[in-house]
């Protein structure tokens, strides 16, 4: 039994709460522990060396604790669609891979049962600080793993195989898994990495031979890719029949002799599809993809051009064999010996020589540590780098980073790949910092060193004729390029198309029942052949390229942001205490203290402020040689003097880090993360804080009141309420700001208007004591409070200089409209929207005429659309 078999089977195979996986943690923990001590003496090593290295497993997870929170089931979330035996019978519901690149992941089924094609990952862009890998929601499969019965993968590419080992834990641990035979060798592989694999589930499929597939009477087609052994799938059954092509290309002079199967497409056109769904990765792109035939003879022209000038350096995606193979042609025309950098080159290679698909032995692959015994004319390399990632030999070696490969200015490097959206800066960085070692470079679209895995228009229109499918659904794209397949097969006359996005389901009728009508797709309209049956709320995961597996929350993506952009900020506090304060307060807190030593407590404290030693740092800001750090320091400094000496530490913080916030605003407009850490020089001294903060807190309940446990006050039935305990505004910092509005208002309203000189004297003294107010207010907040929660003014608003002014004057709240106002929620204050004209009753029939009128107003319904 496979650790996934055992972590799902100890978890009851249904929806698990967090409590339910929380209560079996130990026990899932020391199965995998188990296998974990198992897995690691079986099939690790293989029989095939390429370079001379032996390339073993790497065990990155002991089968569980890499998946973090991705199989956590948050909130019971509702499966789409209608009720159980109603609505259109052929269901897909997209996880991933629609409207976005990568992170293919499909639910297709008949009315209540799955099958899952396809569990690839996705690479993040630069917005995605620290993270490698984003997952598609695996919490959701989890919830619903009943439902599905068993998964299909089309190839052996990262984004179709990725998520592998957070998806297979889970499914059900009886779910099979099936796959082509090269891809069966790398899933093989990456479940053995994470203690996963389970060869019992594990079936290999062959072309053109059926096989049950959960409802499915499932038959696997030959296309043509970047990657050997590609499949698509015809999927028959009692409902119609649905074609996926997955990713796919016409390749007519394929070099490994496997030929795109246009005889079962036409075979299967005839017999009548229900649904299609096609690659829409390059439908953008007019005309038909190039031959591998014509890459492997432009690779041969540049290597046998560089005869006798130095050694050949060559680039290219470490997944793609049927390149590895011209390459190889090219070296045995040039006589020169072929060695990989890079452990990935090495991995696909043994990987097809296991399924007996590797273009040549990878015996015949020289070691890097041998590549200094031959004459560089006798050497071609194979490296990896194409996209410039920062560990890959090729941008290491840019760097000088490099102990395998120090370029020289007689190489050759011969890119043969293409740049992926995003990484375009950072390639040509590499390429600049090659190109200044004096070395030669042939990139480009005319040097024909690479071409593309994905189908351009005028195969796309090729395979449509042969298709000739009821119903159309465009996949694996950008949310434009679905929309513009759609508007391709439209062209092509498929009528009823659909474009939709990750959560969406889809339900399809055959248009050949009688039951159906031909009204269309739209949705909701009882009949139609295609409509939207409901939405799924899902989240992607997201991993660090080690343990750390969750949500974007987290994973922290938005501090990682704020502190990129932002900076932050960090004090250390070590507050000292008076020592004759301290003893007054202690005196006062003692059982038995009279008025006396109380009010001796609280002139020692306002008497002796505090003190403290301040060490502050920056990280990520601009500090304009040391200014911005004096400047820190003495905004902390001034703000901790200006606090009684027994004030308690949490006050403290927050006062500082209150200064710190604007004194970086005020600098450079920046707003950074601020962390005040406050602690006693005198641990002694503490205690006694804490009783003044205590005793302080007391002082604001009235006699007849008492304050609940989230600081509210609550009456005692005074007021004929019948003793009934009633929650009315928290007293303090808001009210007395209020009442200390209204008595300046009144007291600074002019006969006539103010002179200038009078006019800033008022406001210099009201903004003193707004300062002083909110001193007083940062003492008595609630941890963790912010200044909005207490009704106290920030920085940000105005000091009322336009009331002292001659202005009009603000209308503040009266007493009972003070007292009589509801408690403000803690938090964030809400924001007001502004009013607006008042509403006005639309017609009866506007919507319909709206509609009408706008065509193209839901064109993700999936109706008969035009585009422009």
């Amino acid at each position: 039994m496979s650790v996934a078999a055992e972590l799902v089977g100890r978890l009851g195979g249904g929806t698990a709460t967090a409590l339910d996986r929380k209560s079996w943690l130990p026990s899932c923990r020391q199965a995998a522990q188990r296998h974990s001590r198992r897995g690691r003496s079986v099939d690790q090593p293989t029989q095939c060396r390429a370079g001379g290295r032996k390339n073993r497993v790497q065990v990155r997870s002991d089968g569980y604790e890499h998946l973090g929170s991705s199989q956590t089931t948050r909130n019971k979330r509702q499966f789409p669609g209608p009720p159980p035996g109603q609505g259109p019978p052929l269901r897909v519901l997209p996880i991933g891979g629609l409207g976005e690149i990568g992170m293919n992941c499909m639910l297709i089924g008949v009315y209540d049962r799955y099958i899952l094609v396809d569990a690839g990952l996705m690479f993040p862009d630069f917005t995605d600080l620290g993270m490698q890998k984003i997952l598609p929601d695996t919490s959701f499969l989890a919830q619903w793993r009943d439902k599905i019965e068993a998964v299909v993968i089309t190839h052996g590419h990262e984004d179709h195989i990725g998520a592998l080992p957070w998806v297979i834990p889970a499914l059900d641990p009886s779910t099979p898994i099936y796959a082509g035979g090269f891809p069966m060798q790398l899933i093989k592989r990456r479940l053995q990495e994470f203690n996963l694999y389970d060869e019992s589930r594990c079936h290999t499929i062959s072309m053109r031979q059926p096989f049950q597939l959960g409802p499915f009477d499932c038959t696997p087609i030959r296309v043509t890719h970047s990657i050997p052994d590609c499949c698509g799938l015809i999927l028959r059954s009692d409902h119609g029949t649905i074609v996926h092509t997955g990713d796919w290309k016409i390749d007519e002079n394929p070099v490994d002799g496997e030929v795109f199967d246009r005889q079962v497409f036409e075979e299967v056109g005839k017999e009548g599809v229900t649904l299609f769904m096609s690659d829409s990765t390059n439908v953008l792109s007019p005309g038909r993809t190039t031959s591998e035939a014509v890459v492997e003879s432009a690779l041969m022209n540049r290597v046998m051009g560089h005869q006798g000038k130095g050694r050949v350096i060559t680039t290219q995606f470490a997944s793609n064999l049927h390149r590895m193979a011209a390459v190889k042609k090219a070296a045995d025309a040039s006589g020169r010996k072929i060695c990989f950098i890079g452990m990935s080159l090495g991995f696909y290679l043994e990987a097809a020589h296991r399924e007996g698909r590797a273009p040549f032995d990878p015996k015949d692959v020289i070691s890097a540590a041998d590549m200094e015994g031959y004459n560089p004319n006798e050497l071609l390399i194979v490296t990896t780098g194409s996209q410039a990632e920062p560990r890959a030999a090729l941008s290491l070696a840019a760097r000088d980073a490099s102990h395998m490969l120090k370029l020289q200015p007689s190489d050759l490097i011969l890119y043969s790949a293409k740049v992926i959206p995003g990484n375009d800066t950072r390639v040509m960085q590499m390429m600049n910092a090659i190109s200044e070692k004096g070395s030669e470079i042939a990139m480009g679209r005319d040097e024909n060193l690479h071409t593309s895995g994905h189908a351009y228009k005028g195969e796309l229109e090729e395979v449509m004729r042969y298709a000739r499918p009821q119903h159309f659904l465009p996949v694996h794209g950008e949310y434009a390029f679905l929309c513009a397949h759609a508007q391709l097969a439209r062209e092509n006359n498929v009528n009823f198309t659909s474009v939709i996005r990750n959560g969406q389901m889809l339900g399809v009728h055959d248009r050949r029942n009688r039951n159906t009508v031909s009204i269309g797709s739209a949705a909701g309209i009882p009949g139609a052949s295609m409509a939207l049956l409901g939405e799924a709320a899902l989240t992607n995961f997201y991993n660090d390229g080690n343990k750390g597996t969750g949500t974007a929350g987290e994973m922290a993506l938005e501090e990682r942001q704020l502190l990129a952009v932002e900076g932050i900020v960090v004090a250390a506090v070590d507050v000292v205490r008076d020592a004759a304060m301290v003893r007054a307060v202690a005196e006062a807190a003692a059982p038995g203290a009279g008025p006396a030593a109380v009010a001796a407590a609280a002139k020692a404290a306002s008497a002796r402020r505090l003190r403290a030693k301040i060490r502050v740092t920056t990280r990520a800001m601009w500090v304009a040689g040391g200014d911005l750090l004096a400047e820190l320091h003495a905004a902390a400094g001034e703000a901790i003097e200006r606090l009684p000496g027994d004030a308690h530490l949490s006050a403290v913080e927050r006062v500082v880090a209150d200064a710190l916030r604007r004194t970086c605003r005020s600098f450079n407009q920046r707003r950074p993360e601020v962390v005040v850490i406050a602690h006693e020089a005198d641990p002694r001294a503490g205690a006694a804080a804490m009783a003044a903060a205590t005793r302080r807190q007391q002082d604001t309940v009235q006699p007849n009141e008492r304050r609940g446990a989230d600081g509210y006050i609550i009456g005692g039935g005074g007021n004929g309420s019948g003793g009934s305990q009633q929650r009315s505004q928290p007293r303090g910092a808001g009210a007395r700001w209020q009442a200390s509005q209204r008595e300046q208002q009144q007291q600074q309203q002019p006969s006539a208007r103010m002179s200038e000189r009078e006019a800033d004297e008022v406001l210099a003294e009201r903004r003193r004591r707004q300062a002083e107010q909110r001193e007083r207010d940062l003492l008595v907040a609630p941890k963790g409070g912010d200044l909005a929660d207490m009704g106290a003014p920030s920085s940000d608003e105005s000091s009322g200089e336009e009331e002292v002014r001659g202005g009009p004057p603000a209308s503040l709240p009266s007493a009972a409209e003070a007292a009589s106002a509801k408690p403000r929620a803690r938090g964030r204050p809400r924001k007001v929207q502004p009013s607006g004209p008042p509403s006005t009753q639309l017609p009866a029939d506007f919507i319909a005429q709206r509609q009408a009128a706008n065509p193209r107003d839901a064109p993700e319904l999936g109706g008969n659309v035009e585009y422009p």
